[in-house]
């Protein structure tokens, strides 16, 4: 096999524009438990673009290519790996995470645990799309310790982690009501598998919680927006509910009514699926692969684009609000 492949890369923070360059670099080789994954789609994510943007703070490597989320064929592993593994289609997850290869190229290495099962019905583009957004969603789930018939809150529910969170809490057994703001979004959401979609405005969320659960409230509200809900969330949340919170772009330091969530008992929980323990981390990831298996995941591909346009990529991503995964091919 040749030793160089084609990738996306930056050595520094910045603009997509600016900083996304498209070269030929050297073929990673699989270590010790690890796959080589020859890519055939690459899902780009919000925090590719944060940690290329300077966000998450400085490189860590002279250079990165980005990239947590893949679709493709092992061609090669490492030692401890048997080599029957080769040839097998796999959704990969954490391709970038805590290393400077990640998934846009035409190769990447990831642990054989980062390597799931695709099957043949399943394209590369929707595989791709799984990782982070459908890992999101699990942890938030379990999180909810959710009972069949439990009522979930999911706002966002034509996100990418909403969205997952829809199919999650409904294969458990959930009642789901979700948010999203316009018509279109919305039916997407039903598509997910949600009993209701409403507006995201508060005081409708309320009543409608309310009126579903004789005043009792939700069980588990799955938030891609704390800042917009925390301070009126308690009202419509069940006793010894829980707060499942991934994102709060409308008020990153939102204030916490401590009064009320403390005497209803209710807990909120911070989502960040890359600081939580490899046990729970495998515990997702099969959450989300018995969901895939029974086909339960609709395919949801906002856009598609070549390595070369990768900056475009991130732009739609930063801007575009899409709708489904916007997808890169190698």
């Amino acid at each position: 096999m040749q030793n160089i492949m084609r990738a996306a890369f930056y050595d520094q923070t910045g603009a997509a524009k600016d900083v996304l360059q498209v070269g030929s670099l050297e073929i990673p080789q699989p270590a010790r438990n690890e796959v080589l994954i020859k890519v055939e789609a690459h899902g780009v994510n919000p925090t590719d673009c944060k940690r290329r943007s300077g966000f998450r703070g400085a490189l860590n490597y002279p250079r990165v290519i980005p990239g947590f989320d893949a679709a493709g064929v092992i061609v090669d592993v490492g030692i401890d790996v048997p080599s029957h593994h080769i040839g097998k289609r796999v959704w990969a997850w954490e391709c970038a995470h805590k290393r400077w290869d990640g998934a846009a190229s035409e190769y990447t290495v990831v642990p054989l645990t980062r390597a799931m099962p695709l099957a043949d019905k399943d394209d590369f583009a929707h595989g791709a799309s799984l990782g982070v957004p459908a890992m999101t969603a699990a942890r938030a789930v379990r999180l909810g310790e959710i009972s069949p018939d439990d009522l979930v809150i999911v706002t966002g529910g034509a996100g990418a982690v909403g969205n997952a969170a829809i199919v999650l809490a409904k294969m458990l057994g959930a009642q789901v009501l979700a948010t999203a703001r316009d018509d279109l979004r919305a039916e997407d959401a039903k598509k997910a598998g949600a009993n209701w979609v409403i507006s995201p405005d508060v005081q409708q969320i309320k009543t409608t919680v309310h009126d579903l659960t004789n005043g009792a409230g939700a069980r588990l509200m799955v938030d891609v927006d704390l800042g917009a809900h925390l301070s009126d969330a308690w009202s419509f949340i069940a006793q010894n509910g829980k707060i499942a919170s991934y994102g709060s772009a409308s008020n990153p330091e939102p204030q916490l009514p401590w009064a009320p969530y403390m005497y209803r008992n209710i807990s909120l929980h911070g989502v960040a699926i890359f600081e939580i323990t490899e046990e729970e981390k495998l515990a997702c990831a099969s959450l989300v692969a018995k969901a895939l298996e029974q086909g339960l995941f609709p395919r949801r591909i906002d856009s598609e684009f070549t390595l070369e346009q990768i900056a475009s990529a991130h732009l739609r991503q930063e801007e575009g609000r899409p709708i489904g995964t916007i997808i890169v091919r190698p």
